[in-house]
């Protein structure tokens, strides 16, 4: 058990922090957060973006890539700024490999952890400035921690899920409890253990919780007002449920992401499922797993919100399940997927090499590896079948995905950076930005633009021309950023402006003009 552990750890390692100044920050949500914590140094109560009091998310996980950026300053916040997700993916990596050894066995542990840590949501996520890894470890370990206190009976453990419980909602508010108390309410009933809870339990959980959450609250209502409280609490949880103003899609959205999020072990679930379903009645622990996964399936579908990566607090249960299927060698179904991913890879490992090979050029050499990987994958796949050794399979798999994520890590993303990045444009900007120039960024903000350029900027939303007519008449010279598709309705509102550059940030032509009476 614990030279898995070692290799687990070790690989995890260098998947979630290998590299990870190879690209900046990118946009939408790397940058605001950068932006944020930055911020901090000015307000530590209350966060701010681009000096708005920032309302969407309670402060935790800004707190805790504050705190990184403190402890490795010497590094760049490209580095500092990301370890925390990586750090949090390992966790939940460990905190699933050690429930599942203790409770079910050393190698269907292996096998949970290591489909877990490389699927590519959880992998990408686990390199990335947003706040969903560390929420969602959080979801996890609550529940992972209750599955401890119900088969040990032990106090400690329910106090801790209650202690992780509060840390997720002060990650990211309500969706906490919306996400793990269903689950631990309907797992009791169908263990008809509701009364294994003490009142005295619940009570000192409660007051956990509270001494975790309240006093921010209190604080934010202070200094903020309830304005602030409804924007955190009611507009981002349920108005974004009932009726999103941004990602409506429909019910099936995630029946459309998870397969490409949880590839390749997504083609495994169903079946993992069906053997969960058939065992619910005579095993607690698969029971448990496939309550977690189906109610956080159904409850994310039913909200009008939606992005795959909010997907990622099932991941785990989803891990557990789709384990169950590598340990059922014999099976038809893994066999006809066997054959189907083989067909596959033989067809991206030719595809990768013959397609266009002067197609940025500059990413043909990984291009190469992840051919010959994918090939050699297949083959691996094919002579499992003909051998009948399917259990060759998971082993396969996770090495091919643990060296094409290891090809990302040093080849791949800091190529992919000079069509990603804004922070060449934001420091020709800066370069003509004084301190006494104030500059204007036009359309829906984006923070990176404000942390690369390292000024504050004045933000007029998208086709708001009454509020650039308005700056107009207030200042008599500034700067504006805006994409090219909007520059009409700033020609159209403002005279004598003038264009000072064009650029691209990926396919979005943005444009720096100047204003001046």
């Amino acid at each position: 058990m614990i030279r898995s552990l070692v290799v687990l750890c070790l690989v995890c390692s260098a998947l979630f922090f290998m590299n990870l100044q190879s690209r900046d920050f990118w946009a939408p949500d790397e940058g605001d957060f950068a932006q944020i914590t930055r911020e901090l140094d000015l307000d530590f109560i209350v966060p701010h973006l681009n000096g708005e009091p920032y309302g969407e998310k309670p402060p935790l996980f800004y707190y805790t890539i504050y705190a990184s950026q403190k402890i490795f300053g010497s590094v760049r916040d490209e580095i500092s700024l990301r370890v925390p997700s990586g750090l949090f993916a390992l966790v939940g990596t460990v905190l699933l490999f050690g429930t599942i050894v203790k409770y079910v066995g050393p190698m269907q542990a292996f096998v949970s952890a290591g489909i877990l840590a490389t699927s590519p949501l959880y992998y990408w996520q686990a390199r990335y400035v947003q706040v969903d890894m560390v929420f969602a470890v959080f979801v996890a370990a609550s529940l992972l921690l209750f599955f401890r206190f119900y088969t040990t009976r032990k106090q400690p453990m329910i106090y801790l899920s209650f202690l992780c419980l509060a840390l997720a909602f002060m990650a990211k508010g309500p969706l906490a409890i919306a996400l793990v108390v269903p689950v631990v309410l309907v797992f009791l009933f169908s263990e008809k253990a509701l009364g294994i809870i003490k009142i005295k339990d619940i009570c000192i959980g409660i007051l956990i919780f509270a001494i975790v959450v309240v006093p921010w609250y209190l604080a934010i209502y202070w200094r903020e007002g309830a304005p602030y409280l409804y924007e955190n609490i009611i507009r981002q949880n349920l108005t974004r449920f009932l009726d999103a103003w941004s990602h409506k899609r429909p019910f099936y959205y995630y029946f459309t992401t998870l397969p490409l999020d949880f590839f390749p072990w997504s083609l495994f679930l169903p079946l993992g499922i069906g053997l969960a379903f058939s065992r619910t009645k005579t095993d607690p622990k698969i029971r448990y797993f496939l309550i977690w996964f189906l109610w956080m399936f159904l409850f994310l579908s039913l909200s009008s919100g939606k992005i795959s990566k909010y997907m990622l607090p099932a991941l785990p249960a989803a891990a557990f399940i789709t384990s169950l299927a590598f340990i059922e060698h014999k099976s038809r179904y893994n066999g006809i997927m066997l054959f189907i991913l083989s067909f596959v890879f033989f067809a991206l490992g030719g595809f990768l090499f013959i397609y266009q090979p002067g197609l940025y050029p500059e990413f043909y050499p990984a291009r190469i590896v992840i051919g010959a990987l994918s090939i050699i994958l297949a083959t691996a796949l094919v002579f499992s079948l003909r051998t009948n050794k399917t259990g060759w399979a998971f082993p396969a798999l996770f090495c091919f995905l643990v060296l094409c994520y290891l090809t990302g890590n040093i080849d791949v993303y800091g190529r992919w950076n000079r069509y990603k990045s804004p922070r060449a444009i934001s420091e020709k900007v800066a370069s003509f930005v004084g301190e006494n120039t104030p500059w204007v960024y036009y359309g829906s903000i984006r923070g990176v633009y404000v942390y690369y350029v390292r000024k504050q900027a004045i933000h007029i939303d998208d086709h708001d021309t009454a509020g650039l007519e308005k700056i107009g008449h207030k200042l008599n010279k500034f700067f504006i950023l805006t994409r090219k598709r909007d520059v009409s309705e700033v020609f159209r509102t403002l005279n004598n402006v003038k264009p000072v550059f064009e650029e691209k940030v990926g396919d979005t032509p943005m444009i720096f003009l100047r204003y001046e009476k």
